[in-house]
Order: structure tokens, then sequence, then C-alpha cells
């Protein structure tokens, strides 16, 4: 035969493995494998991208609004001899996010734009550092000709790039494949023939325009979790922006948060860095014309719009909303959200927000004093339990949950009601309707409102008192769901939310570390531990007590990924 005695072959993309003439192991990898594109998408962010599927929904800047702060950052973008990073910093709820997609909208249509990254705390993928570099690279190789093939080879080259720290990855995917490009050969012909063909038909060459396409915006750099993980990503931001062979430069709004602000008050960022403060920028006469707006459609799709005067509301109510929001965008767009309940009476509730004030020394000590008002009156309806309503808007706040119903049988609730509970509150948390994928807050000032003590008073809640809750329905439902489907991989995933949880209370501690010993042999342990084991977690030796298992192998970091890669339930 002709394949007599032989072994360890390879025929196309399989590979054959003979051991001692009697085992033969086929491995056929996968389309992801094969495929160093794919590869380097699975390991990206794709909802922090300005074109992913979410961002067609996300809020944008009203027309005509937002003009003068627009403009400054466009010029900066069109001036070559400029500071390689501009930092916008805003106070919560200003509208930066809005101000970025914009920018990232004025740049594509002037083809200077070329990549981005929109943090935020609504999913693990885009609310830390690690797919932050190749998410840029993913943009960067569809955005630059030539550059793709360089950073497949790099990824077919080192298979573990995607475990390797986030420099190596700036080093292997992103600096390494435009030198590359740059001192091709094959390119430079390429480049010489684009060149020329575009002198005599008069058009662009693409082999430099690239050069010209020089933004990259970074959005919501607070809501990266960690102070050490927002400076460790600033410190990549200055080696990528300062380095000679990346020609692009930064845009970055976010809070001004102590260690944000101290990052670009020092060198080096400091010397590097143009600021252009969202403060600074006038933002009432924005607010008006929102409002003015938002008012004539209410008016006309309200059920209640027969019974509206057309002269509702007066100038000086109008005034008093745009005082009230101390140009913060977010304030006026709740309002809006609440004043258009089908259940309510809009003339109604907006006497009530109107007469809702916050004291005078409220007002002094806290800048969100009337967001917190606006906040207090919307989650107080009438007859509403708030014992409960503060369980559910937490359970929201550290978990994602595709529906309502799902909330229910963590928190040991009857069927409906966490949508009974959550009715009239619409204008504040997204109940989950299509597109959008999971049950979430509307806004990032609402989860700072609820983790404050001081400003949520009765609906405030401990982040340890949410996840042990979390963690201990979790573990109750996985449970239920071995017993009645006898489904280990439902049951796992359940089984590992309540481990998450319990994780995240505190350190690794031996009270965490005693509750996973007991939840883990419910499926098997033998069973379990293959599982793990297959995970990438690490074998556990003969006569090794489960506890010293779990606290000397990686299962700490096993929890976190698999929840970042199965994080709604």
């Amino acid at each position: 035969m002709a394949f007599a005695n032989a072994s360890n072959f390879t025929m196309g993309n399989t590979q054959l493995n003979a051991i001692a003439n009697q085992t033969l192991n086929i491995h056929q990898p996968s389309a992801s494998e094969s495929d160093p594109l794919r590869m380097l998408l699975n390991h990206s962010a794709i909802n922090a991208m300005a074109d992913s599927p979410s961002a067609s929904y996300a809020p944008t800047c009203h027309p005509g609004t937002r003009e003068m702060v627009a403009g400054d950052i466009m010029a900066w973008a069109r001036d070559p001899t400029a500071c390689p990073i501009l930092w916008l910093p805003g106070p919560a709820g200003a509208g930066k996010t809005c101000i970025q997609r914009k920018v990232v909208k004025l740049c594509i249509d002037e083809g200077l734009y070329v990549a981005c990254f929109f943090f935020s705390v609504g999913e693990p993928e885009t609310s830390n550092a690690s797919r932050f570099v190749t998410t840029l690279a993913a943009q960067l190789a569809e955005k630059i000709p030539g550059l793709k093939w360089y950073i497949e080879n790099a990824i077919k080259t080192d298979r573990r790039i995607f475990a390797r720290s986030l420099e190596s990855q700036v080093e292997s995917l992103i600096f390494s494949p435009l030198q590359g490009l740059d001192h091709s050969m094959s390119n430079r012909l390429t480049r010489l023939f684009w060149k020329s063909l575009a002198a005599l038909s008069h058009q662009e060459d693409p082999y430099t325009h690239w050069r010209s396409s020089n933004v990259i915006v970074i959005d919501g750099l607070d809501e990266c979790a960690g102070q050490k993980e927002q400076t460790y990503i600033l410190r990549l931001v200055h080696v990528l922006a300062t380095h000679s062979h990346f020609p692009f430069r930064f845009l970055i709004a976010s809070r001004p948060e102590y260690a944000i602000r101290t990052a670009f008050s020092s060198p080096p960022l400091f010397n590097n860095t143009h600021i252009l403060r969202l403060e600074d920028y006038e933002a009432d006469e924005d607010i008006r014309r929102f409002l003015k707006a938002e008012f004539s459609r209410l008016k006309t799709e309200h059920p209640a719009s027969a019974s509206i005067p057309g002269d509702w509301p007066s100038t000086t109510d109008e005034n008093t909303l745009v005082i009230k929001a101390s140009k913060q965008f977010v304030y006026v767009s709740v309002v809006m959200k609440h004043l258009a309940n089908p259940r309510r009476n809009p003339m109604l509730e907006l006497k009530h927000i109107l007469g809702h004030r916050p004291s005078e020394s409220d007002v002094k000590s806290n800048p969100f004093a009337e967001l917190d008002a606006l906040y207090n009156r919307i989650l107080h309806p009438p007859d509403v339990d708030i014992s409960l309503l503060k369980s559910i808007l937490h359970a929201i706040v550290h978990q994602r949950f595709s529906s309502l119903e799902n909330i229910d049988p963590v928190l040991d609730l009857a069927p409906g009601t966490t949508a009974s509970t959550l009715v009239d509150l619409h204008s504040v948390v997204n109940l989950g309707s299509p597109p959008y994928p999971s049950i979430s807050l509307y806004h990032k000032s609402l989860k700072d409102f609820l983790e404050s003590q001081s400003r949520a008073g009765d609906l405030y809640q401990s982040g340890d008192e949410t996840h042990v809750q979390l963690g201990l329905g979790f573990y109750r439902r996985s449970r239920q769901q071995l017993h009645i489907n006898k489904s280990h991989s439902d049951s796992w995933h359940l089984c590992i939310l309540a481990i998450f949880h319990a994780h995240s209370v505190a350190d690794w501690t031996l009270f965490e570390v005693e509750f996973v010993v007991r939840v883990i042999p419910s499926f098997g342990e033998e069973w379990a531990m293959q599982l793990l084991i297959q995970d990438g977690v690490g074998m556990r030796e003969d006569d090794m007590p489960l506890s010293v298992y779990l606290t000397r192998t990686c299962f700490s970091e096993y929890i976190w990924r698999y929840h970042c890669s199965h994080p709604i339930v």
C-alpha cells in the first residue's frame, strides 16, 4: 500500500497521527483555526466598532447640535501638524459618546477615519482592555490595502498571540505588519503602479491615501474596568501614537476620572496631547433645540395628544428644564423618555418633574442633584415595592439577562414579577426589545446613582450583597435544571455564573473555594474535571483535594473567560 507504515503525515489541512501502529488520530482544523482573519475577529470586540449591529441603534447627536465642539475636533483631525492625541473630557451625561459618533461620521465622509473602540460597561468584551489591540488590528486589516496579509501571517506564525500581553500584540499585530508593508518590495512596485495610474486618471492613490486616514476614536475610557487598565490603555496609546511606523492619531473621550486625569497631566502624555474640555462649550441652546423637537414629536405621537395644548410647554417650563439639565443631555433625554410613557399624562408628569426640586445644600454638594431628583421621581412610582425593585435593578447592573422572564427564577420571584415591577420604567431601563440583545440600563449615570449610598438612598444595595444574591440564585437554578432536564451543559452554564458571582464578592477566599467545592461535585466530579481540563484549566494530580486543585490552577481566570464568552442568561 502507498501508505504502509506511514505516520504523522498531513493531507491538506487534515493531520493523521499513528501511535504504536495501533491508534489513528485525525484532527481536522475548524474554519476558525484555519482562517487567521476569522481568529482575529473572534478575539475582537465587535460591538466596540463604529459599524457594529448595536451601533445602528446607539444614541446620536440631535441634528444641528454640538456643531462647535465637532468643528474643533475636525480641525484637529485635518491638521497634519497637530498633537497625535486629543482628549475630550466631560462629565457624566454630557453627550460625549454622541459627539464621538458624530465625529466618526464626519471623518468617514472626509476620508479621515480608520478605526475605533467604544468602551461600555454593558458587555464583558467592551468593558476591559483584553480585546483592545485585536479590535484595532482587525479594523486596520480591513481599512489599509495590503496590510491584511502581514497580520494574517503574524497570526499563522504565532497561534498563541491572543494569549500574550497587549504589548506583544501591538508589536506582532500592528507595528510589524505596518513595517512589513512599508518595506515590501512588491508593495513598493504596487504603490508605484497605483501612483502612476492615479496621476493619469486624476484619482487618489489608495496605497498612499490611508496615511491621511489617520483618526482612531476611543470612547468611554472611564468605562474600562479598573484604574490600572485605564492607565494601561493610555500607555499603549502613547506608544502607538509616537511610533515611527504608526501614522495614526487618537481622539479619546472620557469622564475626567482621577487616574485618567492624572495620566494626561503628566509626562509623557502631557507633552503629546491637546485637550478640549467639553464644559467649555455652550450646551444650553443645543439642549433647548433638542427639547423643542422632542416636545413637537410628543404632541403628535402620544395617545393623549388631542388634549395637549399647542403652546405646551411654556417657554418658562422649557427654560427651567434647560437650567435643571446643567449641560447634561442625559437629563433631558430621560425626561422626554419618561413623558412619552403612554400610560402617563405628560402634562401632569412634567408638572411633577418641574416641582420636584433638590435642596440648596444638595445642589451645592452634588453636581448631579437635579439628575438624582429625576431618577428618584421615576424610580418611586405609586405602589412599588422598593425592596423588590432594588433587587431587580441591581441584578440588571451586575448580570446581563436576555429577557425579563429570566430574572424571576434567579431572584426566586413568581413568573411575571419583574415585568410588572418595571412596567413604568422604560425611560431608564431597556427592557430587551429588538434589536437590543439584553436587559440593560440606558445610561451609565443610573448605575452610578444606584451604586452610591448617599445618592440612591433606599434604592442602594452593595455589590457584595447583589453578587451573593445572584450566586445563590444561579446555583439554585443549576440544581433545578440538572434535576429536571439532566442537562449537564445547561446546568454547567448556570453553575459557572453562580461561581462567577461568588468569586466577585471579594478576592479568592476560603469561603469561595468552599462554595465551589460544594457546587462542582453535584455535577459529578469526574465529568466536571474533564470539562475543566478540556477548557485549559490544567491537570489534577492523583489524590489532590479539589480545593487545592482549584486554588493552584487558573480556575479563577477560567471563570472570568467563561463569563466573558457566555455573558447573557
